[in-house]
Parts: C-alpha cells; sequence; structure tokens
C-alpha cells in the first residue's frame, strides 16, 4: 500500500482544511507558497486506498483513505471515524503549534499508548524500506519511551542484530533482496527468544498463516492505528 504525506506547518492551515464538508485534505499543504503535491505522489490513481500520513509540525496521525485528483494536484479523502481522528490531532495542538512560525523540531505527544504500560527504554529494531512509514512508526514508539533503530532491508536488518541486542523486532513483510518472512525465520534460528511483530500490508490468510509458522509472535495488518501497535508491541514485551 502506498504511503501518502499530508503535510500541514501549523494548525491554522490543518484546521482551515477540515473545515471541507467532503472530508478531504490536500495531499501538502505548505503556507500559500505551493499546493503541489511532490513528484513521487503524482503516479496515484483516482480512488486508490493508501496510507494517509497526516504530520503537524512534526506529529502525525495514520489511517487509511482514497485518492481524489483534482486536475495536477490530488488529495485524501477519509472515512467519518479517521476524519474525526485527524480534527483531533489539530485540537491537541500546542499553543506554540498554532503560531505562523514553523518550529524545525518538535516532539510528538503521548498517545493514549502511555496508558498501556512502561516502555522502560526498551530496545525495537524496525525494518521497512518505505520511508515515511519508518519515520512515523519511529515517533510514534519514541513518543512513548521505546528507543528505536531502523534498517531499509532485511539484510540490513540482520546486520544490525549481530552488532547490538534489542528487545522487539517490527518488520514489514515485503522487502527489498531478503523478505520479511525470511528475516523472520532467521531471526528465529538464531535468536529463538527475540521477539517479532510484522507490520505489514499483506492481509491474506495465508500470509499470516505463514509468518506464525515462519516464527512470528504477533502481526499487525497495514493501515494501522497507533494504539492497536502500542498495545500489540507491550503486550509481546511483557510476556518477554
Amino acid at each position: 500500500m502506498r504511503s501518502i504525506v499530508c503535510r500541514y506547518e501549523t494548525a491554522e492551515l490543518l484546521a482551515e482544511a477540515l473545515a471541507s464538508p467532503d472530508r478531504e485534505l490536500p495531499v501538502i499543504r505548505k503556507p500559500r507558497s505551493s499546493d503541489a503535491p511532490p513528484e513521487s505522489h503524482r503516479s496515484a490513481t483516482d480512488g486508490e486506498w493508501v496510507l494517509a500520513i497526516v504530520e503537524l509540525s512534526g506529529r502525525a496521525s495514520a489511517a487509511a483513505a482514497r485518492i481524489r485528483k483534482h486536475g495536477d494536484s490530488i488529495a485524501v479523502v477519509f472515512e467519518p471515524r479517521d476524519w474525526a481522528r485527524v480534527k483531533q490531532l489539530a485540537n491537541e495542538a500546542p499553543a506554540t503549534d498554532r503560531s505562523p512560525v514553523v518550529r524545525k523540531s518538535s516532539q510528538p505527544p503521548r498517545s493514549v499508548m502511555k496508558k498501556l504500560g512502561d516502555a522502560g527504554g526498551a530496545r525495537i529494531l524496525l525494518v521497512d524500506d518505505d520511508g515515511e512509514v519508518r519515520e512515523v512508526v519511529t515517533a510514534m514508539l519514541e513518543a512513548v519511551g521505546f528507543a528505536i533503530s531502523s534498517a531499509k532491508s532485511g539484510e540490513e536488518g540482520l546486520a544490525v542484530l549481530e552488532r547490538e541486542r534489542f528487545d522487539l523486532v517490527v518488520l514489514d513483510w515485503t522487502l527489498p533482496g531478503m523478505s520479511g518472512l525470511e528475516l523472520c525465520r532467521a531471526v528465529r534460528a538464531r535468536w529463538a527468544k527475540l521477539p517479532v511483530l510484522f507490520l505489514t500490508a499483506n492481509a491474506g490468510t495465508r500470509d499470516v498463516v505463514e509468518a506464525f509458522a515462519g516464527g512470528a509472535d504477533d502481526y499487525v495488518v497495514k493501515p494501522f492505528r497507533a494504539p492497536e501497535l502500542g498495545a500489540r508491541i507491550f503486550g509481546l514485551l511483557r510476556r518477554t
């Protein structure tokens, strides 16, 4: 599944877009200078389902949405429940985010995941070839106290595991070169007690069965909700 970013630099710009009666957000929104989407997004097709990542000053929310094309520009259309979540992102913006001054960096807010447990500095390796997914998942997990390292391929992930100690591995199924399933099997063969969680768009029953047969401990399908991912991770860490 393609990842699409809707990036807003101030809460005012996001609130303005949220006035849409069609639950629609432009893919990229910068202060008046340019509303054009990045080149990598222009191949998206009308009606395509995507993982929409809404960013506001370094904080993010992710949910499934459909592409809507308007000539050369594109937007994403959310279901009612997910539209409410995007509105919550704007409503919870700190006062400093409501200024026209763009902050160069900011710490993502602690989500409801913090109610699930204490991360205790647990170290997680995230293996995914999608840079935007890595960025969003890292922000979500670091916000509740996890220490995150990432890799873009199965081979890179395996090399990192050989050098460093981790408490859990989160990996995608579709990776360049070594697949996520092959990496899972390699992890299980060498680090028998290390928990492995698949975070993938592969939702077929056969894929789920193969993942567990290959040694996976849990399986979360993209698009995902941050509280669910947090609950699964805390659950695995408590058991191990």
